[in-house]
């Protein structure tokens, strides 16, 4: 097969897995265009379900993110994911790799995406409740943080965040020299 031919094939496997899970219009416009495109390039239900694994890199920018990745990958492969370790600096890329099928490939970088963006605004929640909890803040009249005051949070936000509070330990300097350690 050549390479122009696989790379068609991945492109329509994308389309595929779009139009199986896509949302609404979302899937029906993915469907079509399936459609389409097996007609113009004949390509058959075989052609695309011939699924061969393939090694796939998967980039990351932090910590938190690459053990997301990795626990997407398991979760959809069920397989750990391998790190990446430069050929001439023997350091580590900030990239996890697999040997998946196109079709996993496409769920993992779907899936990585879509959590991602997820766990971006849940931690920005949990910095909100962490600094409402343990009182981190400037004197009256100073402030200039980002959190925004009770009155502009929604009441669903404003539950969110009493509920985060109220499984959080408060803090402190005086426990921390009382201890020798920061708790």
């Amino acid at each position: 097969m050549t390479a122009e031919r696989e790379r068609l094939l991945q492109k329509i496997k994308r389309v595929q897995a779009l139009a199986e899970r896509g949302v609404g219009g979302e899937k029906d416009s993915a469907a079509a265009l399936l459609e389409t495109l097996m007609a113009r390039y004949d390509i058959t239900e075989a052609d695309i379900s011939a699924e061969r694994e393939e090694l796939a890199w998967f980039r990351y920018k932090t910590e938190l993110e690459r053990r997301l990745l990795c626990q997407i990958i398991y979760s959809i492969t069920g397989k750990a994911a391998s790190g990446c370790v430069g050929a001439n600096t023997g350091r580590t890329r900030k990239k996890v790799g697999i040997e998946c099928t196109a079709a996993e490939r496409l769920e993992i970088e779907i899936s990585f995406e879509f959590f991602n963006a997820a766990m971006g605004i849940e931690l920005e929640r949990f910095y909100s409740a962490f600094l409402i909890k343990n009182q981190i803040f400037p004197p009256t009249g100073k402030s200039e943080i980002d959190i925004p005051p009770p009155e502009e949070r929604s009441d669903e936000e404003e539950f969110k965040l009493s509920a985060m509070l109220a499984g959080m330990d408060t803090h402190t300097r005086r426990k921390m020299i009382e201890s020798g350690a920061a708790t």
